[in-house]
């Protein structure tokens, strides 16, 4: 059973990497904002599911979402939506890695969004 679990969280883990990068990646190199912004809002509401998933999980003691796994998501984008999920959740809040690396995904994501947004107004300036 553990084992069929943890293939279905692989298969959604990576479904969902892809479409959200992939959307990342076409409003970046289409300058369309709007896909931009569903990709990065697809990654923090998976980063913000998997943290409460893996909270009710705990509770009733079954399959848990490995903690690589939170961590990868938060890194490649999920930032903000695991550390809300973290906080809101109260999830993790003890582990020193999460309460040290969240913040600084999501600060290093927030410094990304500006400077993506800098270079979308250039842009359009410039047209």
């Amino acid at each position: 059973m553990y084992h069929q679990q943890l293939a279905a969280h692989r298969r959604n883990f990576v479904l969902v990497l892809v479409i959200s990068w992939g959307l990342l990646l076409a409003g970046y190199f289409n300058s369309n904002i709007w896909v931009l912004a569903a990709g990065a809002l697809l990654l923090n509401g998976y980063a913000y599911y998997l943290m409460q998933a893996d909270k009710r999980l705990a509770k009733e003691k079954g399959f848990r979402v490995p903690e690589l796994s939170l961590l990868l998501v938060a890194f490649l984008g999920g930032g903000i939506g695991a550390l809300e999920g973290m906080l809101i959740q109260r999830h993790k809040t003890k582990h020193t890695s999460f309460r040290i690396l969240l913040p600084l995904f999501c600060i290093a994501q927030i410094l990304l969004v500006i400077w993506v947004i800098q270079l979308y107004l250039d842009k359009n300036l410039v047209s």
